[in-house]
């Protein structure tokens, strides 16, 4: 094989990851929306049906009625349902917004200054996906600013910690609409045992 030929498949194979890549986001972004929408569906219909199952009372003295503790942990598993996909899509919707950021700082970093920021491997061992997303809710994101591409240290430093934390809020939406897939799931189940 020769060189012109092997930077021919190296173009192909990276064209087809970014529209496979594109195709995933695509696809996450739809089933975010739907289980979300049926936890929100299912959320209503077992409000509206709660008059079938008479009074909820906690009471040791009485035999456990399982048709309302179905009842209560499928209500339980719908509110949780709808919590996580509204997670996933608020984390995603960050994500990709500090992601288009990072990639505008690098093509101004490259025009300005020829300066390379990295794109190797960032250790998320010690951080906190959740207190990141708190972090990300309440607190003004400190974006890269054209003063900071005068100082590479700066610059480095800035762009991993956005780097960090963009990728960490990835990993909770993608996490949060697994954990979204099994309470909905749950829910139903419950449901069917009332």
């Amino acid at each position: 094989m020769t060189d012109q030929e092997q930077q021919e498949h190296i173009k192909e194979y990276s064209e087809r990851h970014r529209f496979w890549a594109n195709q995933a986001l695509s696809q996450l972004g739809y089933s975010i929306n739907l289980f979300t929408t049926l936890g929100l569906a299912l959320l209503t219909y077992l409000f509206k049906i709660r008059e079938n199952h008479g009074e909820i009372r906690i009471d040791c003295n009485q035999p456990l009625d399982w048709t309302i503790i179905f009842y209560v942990l499928s209500l339980i598993a719908s509110v949780t349902t709808v919590v996580l996909g509204l997670i996933s899509v608020t984390s995603r919707l960050y994500d990709i917004r500090i992601t288009r950021h990072l990639i505008w700082t690098r093509k101004r970093a490259m025009k300005n200054s020829k300066w390379f920021l990295p794109e190797g491997f960032i250790d998320l061992t010690k951080s906190s996906k959740i207190g990141n997303y708190i972090k990300t809710l309440t607190i003004k994101t400190q974006w890269i600013e054209t003063e900071h591409l005068e100082n590479k240290e700066v610059l480095k430093l800035k762009f991993n910690d956005l780097s960090k934390q963009a990728k960490l809020l990835g990993e909770l939406a993608w996490r949060s609409h697994k954990l979204q897939l099994l309470t909905i799931f749950l829910s139903i189940l419950f449901y069917g045992l009332t």
